[in-house]
């Protein structure tokens, strides 16, 4: 046998244990190898195994196993729940997947009786062995701890109040499939929320937002909460940067107007409230005031000076100054250089012309001016008429000069300069002048001397209105128009062209024509047609045409009411005598109200009323038409004449009250000719409506509640007759009762029964008694005694011994007894 030498041993073992370390480097196993775990929250316990040879057949297939010295106590299997740990049982999972080659462990919750438990896994146990790879060499140990650990904030970005940083907040943990909850005390703008597994075997949780920093300090907290309700808490405090913007002088307007009062702003801007400035100008003597207040929306705040200035004509170049100074000893300045014009106002004349004046396109148009010097007018004066604008002078009249070309050749100046009139005449409008605005110069300097023209100028300027269409006409009746009297009509139209009016033409009626031309105001002239001619009833309407000299024309028309009047009173005389007759005549301008019959104060519903309403009247030919508010069963109307002139005309109705208790109204309403109407209206006390109602419903109801009646009472009488057959039947077989039993309530009340009222015996006895006797038939009435009547046929069933029923009926307060 060979033996082997002690070289060949040591090789022998060199290459066992090279066996040995190529099969267990053929398999790897990657976890931590120790982990915190948070007590009440959960734990998952990362792992991940590969392998370049030897693959499992069940790589799904995973458990896990408590390191002891013997044996292989299991955490967690997924086939053997049974099997585990008590102390795992129901709280342990295994989360395996064979493409991704995981095989970590869930617990939850953590318990203390997981502290410094060590912990591996075995991939597919059935199949691979320890020679194929150690799995207990590679073990994880559990930490459990009572605390949560407090979150971690941490801000990015310029840190200067008013700008915005970014804020980060997040919390490491070893529970990813339940991740804590992270709140902070910030509004939250673009609100991130992200979970990200760590190297370590931990996730790491945050919150990322963006926050406006409004203050120069302020506190960010964060707060986490972790499964199974620990939480924990974080704070840190930002200190910003206070920041202040630039010192601003504005005002509204470019140039200054000397004498005027005007508003200059100095306006600084900053972070912090701390920072407020103080204001001043370097005109000190004029009134100034300081406001400060928080920009919305914002963590800005402004102080704005306001300077209430008013310029000389030595200011003009200068500077206007404003200081800020700040609580830190920091100052700021700004400047504006004054421009500074002489007032138009105060050159020792002024002008008036209307504010406003309109037009018509392709008519002319006069502006009414007046001007007036406070001292000795120069002489050789000259008025020229300017368009208003910002900047620049466009002239509109301008003698021996140009002018702008829309007003070119158009405009011309009406009166004598010397008797202070400045009227300017405008041809031949275009819808391209509506809205200008036109002012006079009336100086012996040239208006470019004193620079641009003030809003006070632009108050005291003309605005052009320019109409494309005509105005209507104004028509109207003079007086009151009747028939075959004489009638006035007049139309008017009012225009600002003397020198070309237009033209007015009544239509429709025939008559004599007076054409008047007036001046309303200045620049406004009215042209005036009345007509008279005599009114009829075929007149219906009248209309007036106007048309101007530019081709625009309208029209308006009125409907024509004209009254009846009563004809002439014809008087003659059969004598030779000279008679003198006075006639008086009285217009009314309404017709007279109607009048109603006197009606019954209180009418009860469902009564018939007849009533009349009648009105006078003086024309004929139309009579008035009459209306009620109740409807009529029948309907009259008469026509009387009163007088000579004067009619009467009548309405008579009769109606039924209809039902419904209180007051109610009842209206004529008379029509006359031309829709004009009056009414008469009288107030009824209706009563009784409950009582109408009953009657009205009385033939019908009571017809059928007496047979209703009828049918009732015959069934109960035969009800009670076949009652009583019966039970005389059934007790007919009965023994007669015992003579100390007392009477039944039905024998005593049957003494005074309707039925004894029928009985076959009409014997009147006085005292009489009845009386029962033991194996007797007799019957006791009075003093006499007498057997019981046999049956009139043998054969018939004999009657009972004794019947206790029996009916009595009074006759005379006497009492008569019927057996039966």
């Amino acid at each position: 046998m060979y033996k082997m030498s002690g070289f060949g041993h040591v090789i022998l073992c060199y290459y066992i244990l090279g066996y040995i370390w190529c099969s267990s480097s053929a398999w790897q196993v990657t976890m931590p190898s120790k982990i915190k775990g948070l007590l009440g929250s959960c734990l998952v316990i990362p792992c991940s195994y590969d392998y370049d040879q030897y693959p499992p057949k069940r790589p799904d297939r995973v458990v896990w196993y408590q390191y002891v010295s013997e044996g292989y106590p299991i955490v967690s299997d997924n086939w053997n729940r049974n099997d585990v740990l008590d102390i795992f049982k129901g709280r342990t999972s295994v989360y395996s997947s064979s493409h991704h080659r995981t095989c970590s462990l869930l617990i939850d919750p953590v318990t203390l009786a997981d502290h410094s438990q060590k912990l591996y896994p075995w991939v597919d146990p059935e199949n691979v062995g320890w020679r194929t790879y150690r799995f207990y060499d590679t073990t994880v140990t559990v930490e459990v701890v009572g605390t949560a650990d407090p979150p971690v904030i941490e801000i990015f970005g310029n840190k200067v109040v008013g700008q915005s940083v970014t804020v980060q907040c997040s919390v490491y943990h070893t529970c990813p499939n339940y991740p804590p909850s992270l709140r902070l005390n910030i509004p939250l703008r673009n609100e991130r929320l992200t979970h990200s597994p760590l190297s370590d075997g931990r996730s790491k949780t945050m919150v990322t937002t963006t926050l406006f920093i409004e203050k120069e300090y302020q506190t960010v907290e964060c707060y986490v909460q972790h499964r199974g309700g620990r939480s924990a808490s974080a704070s840190k405090t930002l200190t910003s940067q206070c920041s202040i913007s630039g010192l601003t002088v504005s005002s509204a307007l470019y140039e200054f107007l000397e004498g005027d009062q005007s508003t200059v702003t100095c306006t600084v801007s900053y972070t912090c409230y701390r920072n407020i400035p103080t204001l001043t100008w370097n005109y000190g003597n004029m009134p100034a005031s300081s406001d400060t207040s928080k920009l919305s929306g914002g963590a800005q705040w402004r102080t704005v000076s306001t300077l209430t200035f008013t310029a000389s004509a030595n200011d003009n170049g200068r500077s206007l100054i404003c200081y800020a100074r700040f609580p830190g000893g920091q100052t700021k300045e700004a400047s504006i250089t004054l421009r500074v014009k002489r007032n138009i106002l105060n050159l020792g004349w002024s002008f008036t012309a209307p504010a406003t004046i309109t037009g018509l396109k392709g008519s002319c148009l006069i502006i009414p001016c007046k001007f007036s010097y406070k001292n000795s007018q120069p002489n050789d004066l000259q008025v020229m008429w300017y368009l208003y604008q910002i900047n620049g002078f466009p002239a509109v009249f301008k003698q021996g000069g140009s002018v702008i070309s829309k007003f070119d050749g158009r405009t011309s100046l009406i009166g004598s300069v010397v008797e202070q009139n400045c009227s300017l005449k405008i041809e031949r409008l275009e819808m391209s002048h509506n809205h200008d605005r036109l002012y006079p110069w009336i100086d012996k300097n040239s208006i470019t001397s004193y620079g641009t023209i003030d809003h006070t100028f632009y108050d005291g300027s003309t605005e052009l209105v320019v109409s494309e269409h005509a105005p209507e006409p104004q028509l109207s009746i003079i007086g009151i128009l009747r028939v075959g009297e004489q009638g006035t009509v007049s139309c008017s139209v009012r225009h600002t062209c003397f020198s070309a009016p237009p033209t007015l033409t009544l239509k429709d009626l025939p008559g004599i024509d007076q054409n008047m031309d007036t001046l309303v105001s200045e620049g406004i002239w009215e042209r005036k047609i009345v007509r008279t001619w005599t009114a009829e009833e075929e007149h219906q309407s009248v209309s007036c045409a106007v048309n101007y000299p530019a081709g625009q024309s309208a029209k308006k028309s009125i409907p024509l009411t004209a009254e009846c009047s009563i004809s002439p009173l014809n008087i003659s005389s059969t004598s030779d005598q000279t008679q003198e007759v006075n006639i008086s005549m009285r217009v009314k301008t309404s017709p007279e109200k109607p009048v109603m019959t006197p009606v019954p104060e209180e009418v009860d519903a469902g009564s018939t009323i007849t009533v009349s309403c009648s009105v006078t009247h003086t024309c004929s030919s139309h009579p008035p038409v009459f209306s009620w508010t109740v409807s009529h069963l029948t309907s009259e109307v008469s026509h009387i004449m009163m007088s000579r002139g004067t009619w009467q005309t009548t309405s008579t109705i009769t109606f039924i009250v209809t039902e419904g208790d209180g007051v109610r109204n009842l209206t004529c309403n008379a029509i006359f000719w031309r829709n004009r109407e009056q009414a008469h209206t009288v107030s009824l006390n209706v009563k009784g409506s409950l009582m109408y109602r009953f009657k009205s419903s009385a033939p019908v109801a009571f017809p059928v509640s007496f047979r209703a009646l009828i049918i009732i009472t015959l069934a109960a009488v035969f009800a009670v007759f076949i009652w009583r057959k019966r039970k005389h039947t059934d007790e007919s077989l009965k023994p007669p009762p015992r003579p100390e039993q007392r009477r039944s309530l039905w024998d005593r009340l049957s003494r005074q029964s309707f039925w004894s009222r029928f009985s076959r015996r009409q014997d009147r006895t006085a005292n009489i008694s009845v009386a029962y006797t033991k194996n007797s038939s007799n019957v006791t009435c009075g003093a006499e005694s007498k057997p019981r009547c046999p049956s009139p046929k043998d054969n018939r069933r004999r009657p009972s011994p004794f019947n206790p029923e029996v009916s009595g009926i009074a006759v005379n307060d006497k009492i008569q007894i019927i057996q039966i």
